[in-house]
C-alpha cells in the first residue's frame, strides 16, 4: 500500500486535491488508517483510468460516475465470464458442466423480434 503523497508522486498529473475530490465522489475508495489514506495497486490503476477518461477521452465530471459504474459492471461481467469458461473447460465440475452446456444449447438460437 502507498500513501497519498506516493500516489501523487507516481502520477504527477494529479494533485492531492484531485484525489480528495475523487474520494469524496467515491470514484476512489482507499483504506483510511489513523487519519491517512492508504492506496492499493488497484486504487492507483483506477486513478490512472480516471486520468485517462478525464484528460484523454474528455469525459465530463458530471458523467464520470456513470462511466466508472458502467466500466465496473463490465469488468465484473468479464471476471464472471472467465470463471464460467474455467468451470466449463475443466473436469472439476462435471455436473455443473452438463447443466451449463444444456442451458447454452437450449439458448443458442437468439430470436430477434
Amino acid at each position: 500500500m502507498i500513501t497519498l503523497e506516493m500516489l501523487c508522486y507516481n502520477l504527477p498529473e494529479i494533485t492531492a486535491n484531485d484525489v480528495y475530490h475523487w474520494i469524496n465522489n467515491q470514484w476512489l475508495r482507499p483504506e483510511k488508517k489513523e487519519g491517512n489514506y492508504l492506496f492499493k495497486e488497484i486504487d492507483e490503476a483506477r486513478a490512472k483510468l480516471i486520468l485517462e477518461l478525464r484528460d484523454h477521452l474528455g469525459v465530463a465530471e458530471d458523467s464520470m460516475s456513470l462511466v466508472l459504474q458502467l466500466l465496473d459492471q463490465l469488468y465484473t461481467t468479464r471476471r464472471q465470464m472467465r470463471y464460467l469458461c474455467e468451470v466449463i473447460s475443466t473436469e472439476k465440475y462435471p455436473d455443473v458442466q452438463q447443466i451449463l452446456r444444456r442451458i447454452l444449447d437450449n439458448h443458442s438460437t437468439i430470436e430477434i423480434n
